[in-house]
Order: C-alpha cells, then sequence, then structure tokens
C-alpha cells in the first residue's frame, strides 16, 4: 500500500500473524475489530461492520492483502472520537458547570445512547477507570476520560 509506511505494514502483519490461527495466511473476519484495536485505531462495531467484520465465527476470511486496505481506510477515518469531543458531549451533564456529572447519569449514557453497553462493561468501567464519587454523587469526568484513553490498564499507567 503506497499510503502506508513500510514500519506500519510490518507492524500490521505482525498484529495478522498473531489472529491468523491456522497458519493458512487469513484471519476470521469476526476478529477484524479486535485486530484493528490491537493496532491502536478505535474503532465502532459500525465501523468493523462497514469493513467486513462478522459477527459469528467461520463466516468469512480475510487475506492480509485484503486487510491492509482496511487498516489504512480506518486509520484515515475522521470519525473516531478524541477527548476533546467526549470533553464537550459530557458538558451537557454538567449542571453545577464545574466538570462533575452525576455518576447515575453517565452509567445511563452508557447504557442508553451511541453504542450501547451492558451492565457488566458498565460495571467494569466504573470499577478501573471512575474516579471516586464525591458525598454527592458526583464523579470528575474529565479524570474518568483520560483513565480510558490511558488504555485497559489504567491504574498501572499512572505507575
Amino acid at each position: 500500500m503506497a499510503d502506508l509506511k513500510s514500519y506500519e505494514v510490518e507492524e500490521c502483519r505482525a498484529c495478522f500473524e498473531v489472529y491468523d490461527t491456522t497458519g493458512e495466511g487469513k484471519i476470521d473476519a469476526h476478529y477484524l475489530g479486535s485486530l484493528l484495536r490491537a493496532l491502536d485505531l478505535s474503532v465502532t462495531e459500525e465501523t468493523v461492520k462497514k469493513h467486513g467484520g462478522t459477527a459469528k465465527l467461520g463466516e468469512k476470511m480475510l487475506s492480509f492483502e485484503e486487510f491492509l486496505p482496511i487498516y489504512s481506510d480506518v486509520k484515515k477515518a475522521k470519525d473516531i472520537g478524541q477527548i476533546e469531543d467526549l470533553l464537550e458531549g459530557l458538558k451537557v451533564y454538567d449542571k453545577n458547570e464545574n466538570g462533575t456529572m452525576m455518576a447515575a447519569e453517565l452509567a445511563h449514557v452508557l447504557l442508553s445512547l451511541g453504542e450501547k453497553l451492558v451492565d457488566k462493561e458498565v460495571d467494569e468501567i466504573f470499577t478501573s477507570c471512575c474516579p471516586p464519587e464525591d458525598e454527592d454523587g458526583y464523579i470528575k469526568y474529565e479524570t474518568l476520560l483520560k483513565n480510558i484513553f490511558a488504555g485497559p490498564f489504567p491504574a498501572e499507567a499512572k505507575e
């Protein structure tokens, strides 16, 4: 691919080979989203589906040559949310205009808007990323977003 640098292609190849469980040079399209995320791209399930990802195992296989244009396209996409965009969105819920919102309201948002999460996923986010609530049930949403953007283990990232 002309728009990818050689080191990017090699990084893609290394990750692709991890998901190539059969050693035949193909991955199951079910793992497309996981592979893109392993390459540090933030993708929604809708984006994965649009690029050929499947919900069930064994429906479709992708070769490395088919994967590279997908990676390139997703990498160039402008619809990937940044922390600033999310901060602006959460300001709607900041009734006191002090950088806080009700934790219960955040849980409701995560369960009902956009790419909806399930209770277990919300609990995991609150357990691993959410700052402690104050005595009135408010949390600092900027701290939460920074923890989420830090990666899967924000406590380790701080050390």
